[in-house]
């Protein structure tokens, strides 16, 4: 079912046309955009590589450790006066452990888990950037629908008052009826401010998550299937979403970790050889070499040991109940979202009713105001009721919309692999492997801080 659903988000190559680099034209192009620049996806990249280095230094646990001890001393007795002493030495110590309960192979196996939790965290926070990324480009496009609407009503009401005047000039209307239609030009003045502010808004948004000021934006593409029953929606959800499974993951961590705690107890054997040498003045140098094995078993430790198995036992408690936690806003994400689609697909329906209801009632009163029958103000009444319904309409599909893209991310499919952003994805793994077996190449800082201050010159 995986596969299925996560074929039925696949944008089609249609869909997929590039935009002009300046700007991001079709919303696959402004998630592009979001997925390669957004500061929040860098910084958790970064934070996954450095959980990476985890699997490392556990591994170091079980490698020889060389150690090069050097010193120089230098005596007289009395101070300054007497016979002196020059003494140097260098030793080359190594030590290996042998044996120590498991405790560094559950450190592996805790560092390797701790990871592929840190990857689905990470796609968690993908599919959140790739949903803000939607809610930007959709939003904005609503908001210069909204105020398409608005200008164009401006210019009807502007004839209106015009109309209106021209009639009032040869006495076929009160100067009554020429202010009631220069009051909604100007309610329609204010109100086109305001749609302008909000698009404004709106796109400082867009910018702050797409990286670029939103520019032609085109349509947006046709919703993808999604799955017919809420229960079907909760169930995908609690099987691949991405919390679902770094929340057992980080259950499985507490679990080694509590192993671990236990095998503390447990003796621990390490090898242990050195050479040496030493010139004090005497001859010839001396020159020494040992090799042993040491044996080390706690017998009492003032409590530390029990404290820590207690406490690992508290933390996978804690994670057992994290898990739980995570199950019910999974399921409660995964159906709130599917109950607000539906709501939005009811209301787009009962939008469109309303705006050929309203359309009618319009052309109606009009004709009757032509005859003699009605007002102006039943006029603009009439024309105020359409543009709310119109208002009403493009907010509706707009909410669809962002209810089918929630979605999706409530169910775990809101992933830039599903959405076939059509670039070369993020790969946690190239580093991993790089780093696993703990390199000797260190961190390059200048280079990396030189590529992130490029970013904002």
């Amino acid at each position: 079912m995986k596969q299925r659903f996560g074929n039925m988000v696949k944008v089609s190559a249609a869909i997929l046309a590039f935009a002009v680099p300046a700007g991001a034209d079709t919303l696959t192009d402004a998630m592009r955009l979001a997925y390669e620049t957004n500061p929040t996806l860098i910084l958790n990249r970064a934070a996954l590589r450095g959980t990476d280095e985890t699997v490392a230094l556990a591994r170091a646990g079980r490698r020889p450790q060389l150690v090069l001890q050097g010193t120089a001393n230098y005596s007289s007795s009395p101070p300054f006066q007497g016979p002196q002493t020059d003494a140097y030495s260098v030793s080359l110590n190594a030590t290996l452990t042998l044996f120590d309960g498991g405790r560094s192979l559950l450190a592996v196996e805790a560092a390797e888990t701790a990871v592929q939790a840190a990857r689905e965290s990470l796609k968690n926070i993908e599919q959140s950037v790739m949903l803000s990324a939607a809610k930007a480009f959709l939003t904005v496009r609503r908001d210069r629908q909204i105020v398409d609407l608005a200008v164009n009503n401006v210019e009807v009401l502007k004839q209106q008052v015009q109309a209106a005047e021209d009639r009032f000039a040869v006495g076929a209307v009160t100067r009554t009826v020429v202010s009631q239609t220069q009051v909604r030009l100007e309610a329609a003045k204010a109100a086109l401010i305001a749609r302008r502010g909000a698009l404004a808004v709106a796109a400082l948004n867009y910018t702050a998550v797409i990286g670029v000021p939103p520019t032609n934006l085109s349509y947006p593409p046709r919703l993808p299937d999604l799955p017919r029953s809420q229960a079907e929606v909760e169930e995908i959800a609690l099987r691949i979403h991405p919390l679902m499974r770094a929340s057992h993951l980080s259950e499985k961590v507490a679990l080694i970790d509590l192993r671990r705690a236990e095998g503390a107890r447990l003796p621990s054997i390490s090898a242990n050889a050195s050479v040496g040498y030493r010139d004090d003045g005497t001859f010839p140098p001396r020159e020494s070499s040992s090799i042993g094995v040491t044996l080390s078993q706690p017998i009492y430790t003032g409590g530390a040991l029990s404290a820590a198995v207690r406490r690992a036992g508290a933390e996978l408690e804690r994670r057992m109940a994290e898990t739980s936690n995570t199950r019910a806003q999974v399921r409660q994400q995964a159906g709130s979202a599917w109950i607000q689609l539906e709501i939005a697909r009811g209301s787009i329906a009962s939008k469109r009713a309303q705006i050929e209801a309203a359309q009618y009632n319009f052309e109606g009163i009009t004709e009757e105001a032509n005859l003699g029958a009605g007002t102006i103000l039943d006029t603009l009444n009439a024309k105020q009721e359409v543009l709310t319904a119109q208002n009403d309409l493009i907010t509706a599909m707009h909410d669809e919309r962002i209810a089918a893209y929630s979605l999706l991310a409530a169910m775990g499919l809101l992933t830039p692999e599903n959405l076939d952003l059509g670039i070369e994805l993020y790969d946690p793994e190239e580093n991993f492997n790089r780093v696993q077996n703990a390199p000797i190449s260190t961190f390059e800082a200048g280079k990396v801080l030189d590529n992130i201050a490029d970013r904002w010159r």
